[in-house]
C-alpha cells in the first residue's frame, strides 16, 4: 500500500456505515471484529458528555460485541455504588428503570437514548445464557464524598469484623461532615474540614486498609470470600477519594484526577477477576479517561488516566477507541464556585476542528451519507506520512492535546450531534 496523509487513508479503508439506529441489522459492523480480536476490554470513548450520537453509536457497538463477540459487561460512567441497583434491574428486578437511575449521582444515564440502551440489556437479559452486567466504576460520584461507600463498608464489617468497626465509623462520620451530591460541594466542605479531621480520615482509612488486606484468606474460610472483596473495593474507592480531597484542599500530594482514574481502572480489572477468564467488558467512559497516554498538562507530572492503567495491565487485551464527531452543540458551562455543582451550564457551539486534530482528517475524507466512520489507527499508522501530526482531539466544545496515534488504538466519528434532553434548563 502506497503511503498517503491520514484524510486519504480513512477515505479508503476506513468502516463507513448508514445509520447509528440500535436495532439496526449488525452486519456492517462485521469489520469491527478485526479492530477488537480477542481484547478483554474494549472502551468507547466521547469527546463530550449527554450527546445523542455517542450514546446511540455505543449502544449499538455495545449490541454487536454482546451478539456477536461476546462480551459480558458494560462498565460505565456511573456511580459505584449506585449502579447496582442498575445492575440488578437490567438483571430482571421489579420497578420502573427512572427509579432507578433518577439520583444526582447517576446523571449520564438519565435521558431517553439510554433508556434504549438499559431497556435493551433487560430484554436480552431475559433469554440470555449469561446476563449481561451494569457496572458503574466512578467513585464518590465524580469526586464527591465517599460517605456512600463507606456505609457499605461499615455494614459488611459489623458481621465480618467488628472490631474494626469503630476505625469505620469514625471515618463514616468524617465523611458525613463533607458530603453533598455534587462534587464541588464536597471539595469546599472539606477544605473547611480542620487540619486534624482530616489527617484522621487518612488514617483511619490507611489502618483499615492494613487491617481488611491481612484478612481475605480467614474471610473466604467463613464463607465470606466475595463479600470480602467486594468490601475492598468500596474501601479503595475511599482512599481514591481521600487522596483526591486531599490534593485540591493543597495537603496533599498532586495527583489531580489520577487517583480516580486509578479507581476506574481497578473497578475493570475487578471485575475481569471475579467474573472469571471468559469476562469480557464494554467500558463507556470519555476520551480524556480511556486514552493510553499520561496526560501532558501544567504542573507537578503524573495524570495519568484509566487507560494508561489499562494498557499496562491487559497490553493488546485492552483496545482504546475515541469517539467525537464534527459539528454540533455540546452542554458546557462556565466555573462558579457559588453553584451546587460547580459551574454554570450552557449550550455552546462546538469549535471549528483546529489544525492538527484529528477531527480534521475525517472531515476531509467523510464519506456523504455516512452515519458512522471507524477508522483502526493501528492498521492507518506504517502506511500515513502524518500521523505525527495529529496532536489534538475534541474535549466538549474545544480542543485539547493528545498524541492521538499513539493515546487510541481507533476512531470513530459522526458528522454531526446535538445533546440529549437531559441538557439543564438554565442551559
Amino acid at each position: 500500500m502506497p503511503e498517503q496523509n491520514l484524510a486519504a487513508w480513512i477515505k479508503e479503508n476506513a468502516t463507513t456505515v448508514d445509520t447509528l439506529d440500535p436495532a439496526a441489522p449488525l452486519d456492517d459492523l462485521e469489520p469491527l471484529r478485526e479492530l477488537v480480536g480477542d481484547a478483554r476490554v474494549v472502551a468507547i470513548g466521547e469527546s463530550a458528555h449527554h450527546v445523542q450520537e455517542f450514546y446511540r453509536l455505543r449502544h449499538r457497538v455495545l449490541r454487536f460485541l454482546v451478539e456477536r463477540c461476546g462480551f459480558t459487561d458494560y462498565a460505565f460512567e456511573a456511580a459505584y455504588t449506585g449502579a447496582r441497583t442498575v445492575d440488578a434491574w437490567v438483571r430482571s428486578a421489579p420497578g420502573i428503570l427512572r427509579e432507578y437511575v433518577g439520583a444526582a449521582d447517576m446523571e449520564l444515564l438519565q435521558c431517553a437514548v439510554m433508556d434504549d440502551t438499559l431497556d435493551w440489556m433487560r430484554a436480552h437479559n431475559t433469554t440470555a445464557a449469561r446476563p449481561l452486567r451494569f457496572l458503574g466504576v466512578v467513585a464518590g460520584s465524580g469526586g464527591g464524598s465517599p460517605l456512600e461507600e463507606l456505609a457499605e463498608l461499615t455494614d459488611y464489617l459489623r458481621t465480618a469484623d467488628p472490631d474494626a468497626v469503630p476505625l469505620a465509623e469514625r471515618a463514616l462520620d468524617t465523611a458525613r461532615a463533607f458530603h453533598g451530591s455534587p462534587p464541588m460541594g464536597a471539595f469546599m466542605a472539606y477544605r473547611a474540614l480542620d487540619t486534624a479531621a482530616r489527617d484522621a480520615l487518612t488514617a483511619d482509612l490507611s489502618r483499615l486498609r492494613a487491617r481488611m488486606e491481612s484478612m481475605p484468606a480467614h474471610q473466604k474460610a467463613q464463607g465470606r470470600g466475595t463479600a470480602h472483596r467486594a468490601a475492598m473495593g468500596l474501601l479503595a474507592a475511599a482512599r481514591q477519594l481521600d487522596h483526591l480531597h486531599r490534593d485540591i484542599a493543597g495537603t496533599g500530594l498532586a495527583i489531580g484526577t489520577t487517583s480516580l482514574d486509578a479507581f476506574m481502572a481497578e473497578a475493570v480489572l475487578n471485575r475481569l477477576d471475579e467474573g472469571g477468564p471468559g469476562t469480557r467488558v464494554v467500558l463507556g467512559l470519555h476520551n480524556v479517561h480511556i486514552r493510553t497516554t499520561e496526560v501532558a498538562h501544567d504542573g507537578p507530572a503524573g495524570l495519568f488516566p484509566a487507560g494508561y492503567a489499562l494498557r499496562e495491565a491487559l497490553g493488546a487485551d485492552y483496545v482504546a477507541i475515541g469517539v467525537t464527531g464534527g459539528a454540533g452543540t455540546v452542554l458546557g458551562g462556565e466555573f462558579d464556585p457559588d453553584s451546587p455543582t460547580g459551574y454554570i451550564p450552557r449550550r455552546l457551539d462546538a469549535e471549528t476542528p483546529v489544525e492538527g486534530s484529528v477531527e480534521t482528517a475525517f472531515a476531509a475524507s467523510h464519506a456523504s451519507g455516512a452515519a458512522l466512520t471507524v477508522a483502526d489507527l493501528r492498521a492507518a499508522r506504517p502506511h500515513v506520512t502524518d500521523a505525527a501530526t495529529f496532536q489534538q482531539m475534541r474535549s466538549q466544545e474545544r480542543f485539547t492535546g493528545a498524541p492521538v496515534f499513539d493515546a487510541f488504538d481507533a476512531f470513530a466519528y459522526v458528522p454531526r450531534w446535538q445533546p440529549t434532553e437531559y441538557t439543564p434548563d438554565s442551559a
